[in-house]
């Protein structure tokens, strides 16, 4: 007797294809997406505001110091991610992946600072 024959799988699309390439098939993979476009978000939203917005003394100064350090404080927080997700095989110590995190904390706090006092 035969053994009984499984039905063969069905061709996946290339939308899944590249889905599963980026890892973004199952929920788990959905964080590191989340906060790359909440980097943008909040990084990008305060400099579309004062483009579009006209303002001047201290709003005009948050906006202008809220625009970069959003993005280095997001990037910090997707280093802490990839690191917890991809660390090992990265070949990252956590000393290492807390570091990058911190350098771009700083980078931002230091270069929000800047802006913040550079703005006229």
């Amino acid at each position: 007797m035969a053994p009984p024959r499984r039905p063969e799988s069905e061709p996946r699309s290339a939308g899944r294809q590249l889905l599963d390439f980026l890892e973004l098939s199952g929920p788990s993979g959905w964080g590191g997406l989340g906060i790359a476009l909440a980097i943008l978000v909040i990084g990008f939203g305060p400099l579309l505001l004062l483009a579009v917005l006209d303002v001047s003394g201290t709003a005009r100064k948050a906006l202008v110091a809220l625009g970069p350090m959003g993005i280095c404080v997001g990037l910090a927080l997707l280093v802490l991610w990839c690191a917890r997700r991809y660390g090992e095989a990265l070949g990252w110590t956590r000393r290492q992946a807390w570091l990058l995190a911190g350098m771009f904390l700083g980078m931002g706090l230091l270069g929000g600072l800047g802006l913040w006092l550079g703005e006229a």
